[in-house]
C-alpha cells in the first residue's frame, strides 16, 4: 500500500503484512463473488491490489502449501528466486510471525535466523464467546497488532489457523446473516460435520454456511484493524493475503473437517489470494490465469528486494519445473500480453481424497475409489456438472497428464499439454 508522492515510487518499501489463512474458501468471500456476505476490509485490499483468480493449492496439506509459499518452489530446487523470508533475511529485516499453529514454523525457524515466532495456543470452545478479543481470531489478530505495535518488525506475517478448529465469535457476527424466519443460529462453537444426503435438510447445510460467514466476517473486522495499525507506522508498504486451503461446505457431499478427505474439487483447492504492490500498481485489477502458492512466494520475495529474480528458466512454461515458482512481478509491467499468456498452463492438487488436474479450460477429478469427473472451466466454477461422458478425448488426454505428472518429481520439466487441451480451450472463448 502507498501513502507517499509519485516521486518515491522507485523506493522500496518499508516493510511487509503477509497474512495466511487456514480453511478460507475463495467462494465465501466478497471479493471472489460472494455478493450476500460482509468483508469490507477484504474489498478494500480488493481495491488496493491485484486479485487472483484461480490461484490452487497443489497440495490440500496446509503445512506444505505454507512452506511453498516461504520458499517460493514446492521442491529442493536451490536455484529458484527468494521467498519472502530470504528476501526479508537479505533486506536485513527482522521477521515476526504471530500463529496459533505454531508448530508448522518450526523447520522454518531452523532455516532464518532473523525469525522470530509468536505463538498462541489454540483453543476449543464448546460455545461463542463474549468478547471479541476472546475470540480465536480475536486472539490471533490482537497479538498481531500487539507485536506490531512495538516497532520490532519488518515483516509481519500473520497465520490463522482457527478457522478449522473452533468457530466461536461473538453471537452477533452470526446471528446477522440469519433472518427472523431462519431455524436459530445457536451457539455452539463446535464446527459441525455431516455427510450431505438427498434426505438432509438444505436449511441444515445454508445453517452452517451462514455461521461460518459470520465467522469470516469477525475476521474481516480484527483484518482491518491489523491493517489500520501497519498503517499508521509504515507509509509505504505491501501486503499478500492467502488462503492455504478451503472448507467442505456442502457442495461436494461433506460438511466440516471430518477424518474422511474429500477429492481436492475447487471447494478444497481453489484459494483466495489479493498482492498489494508496495507502489500501487495494478490496483483493483483481476488476473484469471493458473497460478500456485509458490508464484505468489516467489513474486513477495521480488517486491522485497526491489528486483526482478532470474528464476525463469525460459520464457517457455513447459522448460520450468512445475514446483518451482515463477514470479507475477511482470504483471506490474508493461507486458499486456502476460495477461493472456499467464505463467502456467497446468495445476495438479493432490490431496487424501485424491487428486485433480486443473488447465485453462478444464479440470479433471479423480476421487480416490470413484470415476474421475471432467469440469469446464472457468464456466463451472463449483464443479458442479460433469461432461467427461461428452468429451471424452478431453478426459483421456487430462488423465494421461495427471499420470504422468505422478510418476515425475515436482522438479522435473513438463511435456506440453496435448493440442486437444489447448485448442479445445481456444475454440470455446
Amino acid at each position: 500500500m502507498n501513502q507517499t508522492p509519485p516521486h518515491w515510487q522507485g523506493e522500496l518499501p518499508e516493510g511487509w503484512l503477509l497474512v495466511t489463512v487456514d480453511r478460507l474458501p475463495a467462494w465465501m468471500l466478497s471479493p471472489f463473488g460472494a455478493t450476500w456476505a460482509s468483508n469490507p476490509t477484504l474489498c478494500q485490499l480488493a481495491s488496493a491490489g491485484l486479485t487472483c483468480d484461480r490461484v490452487l493449492a497443489g497440495t490440500i496439506d496446509s503445512s506444505q502449501t505454507l512452506r511453498e509459499l516461504a520458499m517460493g518452489h514446492a521442491t529442493d530446487w536451490q536455484d529458484t528466486a527468494a521467498g519472502p523470508l530470504a528476501a526479508a533475511e537479505a533486506r536485513g529485516w527482522n521477521v515476526t510471525v504471530v500463529t496459533d499453529a505454531e508448530e508448522q514454523f518450526s523447520d522454518l525457524m531452523s532455516q532464518f535466523s532473523n525469525m522470530k515466532v509468536v505463538g498462541i495456543a489454540p483453543q476449543r470452545l464448546s460455545v461463542t464467546v463474549a468478547a471479541e478479543e476472546e475470540s480465536s481470531c480475536g486472539r490471533v489478530l490482537g497479538a498481531a497488532v500487539h507485536e506490531f505495535e512495538k516497532g520490532q518488525t519488518d515483516l509481519l506475517w500473520c497465520h490463522l489457523g482457527s478457522l478449522g478448529v473452533s468457530w466461536d465469535a461473538p453471537q452477533v457476527w452470526r446471528d446477522g446473516f440469519f433472518d427472523e424466519d431462519d431455524p436459530p443460529a445457536g451457539n455452539s462453537a463446535e464446527i459441525p460435520e455431516f455427510t450431505v444426503t438427498q434426505e438432509t435438510d438444505p436449511d441444515r447445510v445454508s445453517a452452517v454456511r451462514q455461521i461460518f460467514a459470520g465467522e469470516i466476517a469477525h475476521m474481516d473486522e480484527w483484518l482491518g484493524r491489523l491493517v489500520t495499525s501497519v498503517s499508521a507506522r509504515w507509509q509505504r508498504f505491501g501486503m499478500l493475503l492467502l488462503g492455504l486451503r478451503g472448507l467442505p461446505l456442502g457442495l461436494h457431499g461433506q460438511v466440516g473437517v471430518g477424518s474422511d478427505e474429500p477429492a481436492p474439487y475447487t471447494e478444497l483447492s481453489h484459494l483466495p489470494a489479493i498482492l498489494v504492490d508496495p507502489t500501487d500498481r495494478q490496483a483493483s485489477q483481476r488476473f484469471g490465469g493458473l497460478l500456485m502458492p509458490a508464484d505468489l512466494g516467489v513474486t513477495v520475495g521480488e517486491l522485497i528486494v526491489g528486483v526482478e529474480g532470474e528464476n525463469r528458466l525460459s520464457e517457455r512454461l513447459e522448460k520450468i519445473p512445475q514446483g518451482v515458482g515463477r514470479s507475477i512481478q511482470r504483471l506490474f509491467g508493461d507486458d499486456a500480453g502476460l495477461w493472456r499468456r499467464g505463467f502456467r498452463d497446468r495445476v495438479c492438487s493432490v490431496g487424501g481424497g485424491g487428486r485433480a488436474l486443473t488447465v485453462a479450460g478444464w479440470s479433471l477429478v479423480e476421487p480416490r475409489d470413484e470415476q474421475p469427473q471432467l469440469f469446464l472451466k472457468p464456466d463451472d466454477f463449483f464443479d458442479l456438472s460433469d461432461v467427461a461422458d461428452r468429451s471424452r478425448e478431453v478426459s483421456e488426454a487430462l488423465a494421461d497428464c495427471l499420470d504422468a505428472l505422478g510418476r515425475q518429481c515436482s522438479g522435473a520439466v513438463l511435456d506440453p499439454l496435448p493440442g486437444v487441451l489447448v485448442n479445445e480451450g481456444l475454440n470455446r472463448r
